[in-house]
Formats: structure tokens, sequence, C-alpha cells
């Protein structure tokens, strides 16, 4: 006598599709930490996975077809999560639709007010404004930090192309100017410890300022130009200590001359550095110029890579890797693991490339790029 089978035994308002869940296939799925869904299930992994199987016509008689209609399904409720979160302006759930979408009413900000620097020197104000040149007089141009700002801004720009030398130039620029930075620091401490062991003699002396001194509007359009603003205020406090210690009878005239020259010659070294690594990065020619031309066997993309290193050298290993970064960049940071993989598989091969060099007793990367790359 056949026994009958037993009524499951279910809680109270237990609802069809529960049962239904409950006798369902349990599916074996590739899953990850940064799914969106409960169960860690990966749309990626998956199609991955399954990649063969749906090539070779997804057949419904295959023991993989149950995954298959599972990934179907799962990409139409991850596209319906993605409509539902972009109405959301990616907002908390807590947040109502009104509140969520006046993120798209929220203006950009913008300086709330003017962007002064106040210059008290001659030379200071030309170090910042440059020179022109006077053929008649036969005096040569200077390059400033207006113009250079201007160039900064371009490569602050060409990061965005994702070009490494643009961030070479740039961090080359950084290290430059820090240890100018440096050096007008140590500079000013001397000064000041000089001025202060007058007071602590009784004899206290002003520090020269301006009678009129210029007032420049700022309005750089990177955060870089704001450096060479930040440099040549520095500058400028460092020659009023200076031409303090000459009129007051504690540096004489040449030690003061010398002085002024040194800092100046350092500036410019900087300047002009950054100057032509703007002046050929932005020829027409090399301008496209990014890290995915090492790879690509585009024949466009072979030039600019040749180009580029004839005139500045091989880009180092550890910038074209972004192992090290400008300190500001608007490179794209978020990259795929197959990018992550080219890159790696690029430097390391610059690096291999690097390490022969300096094997075979030349030195690739220049010297005052030691520091930059370590």
């Amino acid at each position: 006598m056949a026994t009958a089978r037993p009524t499951p035994i279910l809680p109270p308002n237990f609802a069809p599709e529960g049962l239904a869940a409950l006798l369902k296939p349990t599916l074996v799925f590739e899953t990850e930490a940064s799914s969106p869904f409960a169960d860690g299930y990966s749309v990626r992994l998956e199609e991955a996975a399954l990649a063969e199987y749906i090539a070779a016509g997804a057949s419904p008689d295959d023991p993989m077809f149950d995954r298959y209609a599972e990934l179907e399904e799962r990409r139409d409720r991850l596209q319906q999560m993605q409509r539902e979160r972009d109405d959301h302006r990616g907002a908390d759930v807590i947040a109502t639709r009104a509140e969520a979408q006046g993120i798209d009413a929220i203006g950009g900000l913008v300086d709330g007010g003017l962007d002064q620097m106040m210059i008290h020197t001659i030379e200071a104000y030309r170090i910042f404004l440059g020179r022109s040149r006077d053929t008649a007089n036969h005096i040569n141009p200077i390059i400033g930090g207006k113009r250079v700002a201007s160039c900064l801004r371009n490569l602050w720009m060409l990061t965005a192309n994702d070009n490494p030398y643009a961030e070479w130039a740039l961090l080359r620029h950084e290290h430059g100017v820090n240890d100018v930075h440096k050096h007008l620091q140590d500079e000013i401490a001397k000064a000041e410890g000089m001025l202060d062991q007058q007071r602590k003699r009784g004899l206290v002396l002003a520090v020269l300022a301006s009678s009129s001194p210029m007032t420049v509007n700022l309005g750089f359009r990177s955060p870089y130009g704001y450096a060479i603003s930040m440099l040549v205020v520095d500058y400028d406090h460092y020659v009023r200590l200076q031409k303090t210690l000459q009129r007051k009878n504690l540096l004489t005239d040449e030690e003061v001359r010398a002085s002024l020259r040194k800092a100046q010659r350092a500036i410019l070294n900087v300047f002009y550095g950054t100057a032509r690594f703007d002046r050929w990065l932005s020829r027409p020619e090399i301008r496209a110029l990014n890290r995915g031309d090492w790879i690509s066997s585009d024949e466009d993309a072979a030039k600019r890579v040749q180009f580029a290193v004839s005139v500045f050298g091989p880009v180092p290993a550890a910038i074209y890797k972004a192992a090290v970064s400008p300190s500001h960049s608007r490179r794209h940071y978020s990259l795929t693991d197959a990018e992550q993989a080219v890159l790696k598989q690029v430097g390391d091969q610059l690096e291999a490339a690097e390490q022969a060099e300096v094997e075979a007793g030349s030195t690739p990367v220049p010297a005052e790029d030691a520091a930059v790359v370590s």
C-alpha cells in the first residue's frame, strides 16, 4: 500500500512564490564582493564563465541553460536597478524623489571673491610678468610666471588624455619649485636671524616695503597658476629681506647681487624647463599622445611615441605605470583590470630598459628627475 506524501508544514501567510523559491534547483554561480546583489551574484564573472556556452548557441537542453536563464534575469534586474538609481540621482533610498532631483539644481563652485597678490619689489614683479626681447638694446627676453602658469594649465589639461609626458612635466615642475621654495625659505630664515640678532642687541630694524605695492588680480584656471603666485610672493619677501640687509649694512652690495642672481637663475631654470615640455607636447602631431599609444598598432600612435622619445627621452617607468603622479591631474583613474594589466606590462618593459641602461653605464632618467621618480 502506497504511503501518502506528507503535506509540508508551512508558516502562516506563506506566499506561493515562496514555495516556488524553495523548490527551485540550487544554482552554482560566480560571486564578487562588489556585487549589487545580496547573494554576491557577479554578472561580469558569469558572462565570462558562460561565454563559450553562449557562443555555441545556448542550447536549452544543456545543463548550463539554468545558469544562462539566471544570467539573463540578473541582467534585467541590474538594468532596472541602474535606471532606478539614475532616476534617484544616486541618492540614498531614504531620500524623496524631489530631494534627489535637487542634485541637478545645485550650481558649480565659483570664487566668491577676488583673489589678489601684493608685490613690493620690481624683481618679483618682473619674475611674474617676464620681459620681451629688446632688439635695439640687445636685451634678451625672460619668461615670466604668468606665461608659465599658462603652460602649466595646458599640461594639466593634457593629463586628461592620459598623457604620461604631461604628468612627467608637472612632476618635474613641482620638484623644481619645491627646491626653490626650500632655498628661499632657508635664505629668509637666515636673514630674519640676522635681524633678530640686532634686535636682541637693542637695534630694531624694519623690513623694507614698497611705498606703492602692486596689487595683481588673479584669475588662474588651474591649481598650478596659484602655485606660481605662491612662488612669486615668497621670492618677493626674500628680495625685501635681502635689500633690507643691504640697506642696513648687514650684507654688502655684491653679496646681495650674488644672492639675487642665484635665486632668479633657479626660478628661471624651472620656468624654461616647464615651457619646453609645453611647447613640444602642444604640437598638433603629438597633442593626442596617451598611454595607449605604446601598445597601439596605429601608425600615428607609433609616430607620437617616437616623437616624444626623441625629444624628451623615454618616460620613466614609475610615471608611465602611474606609481607616482603630480599633485593635480585630470587623468581618468578608474581603470579596468585589462587597462591596469596593460599599464603594468608596458611599465615593466620600460623599467627593464632603464635597468639595462644603468647596467650598461648610462642613466636614462636625467639627474634632476631622480628625486621625482624615487
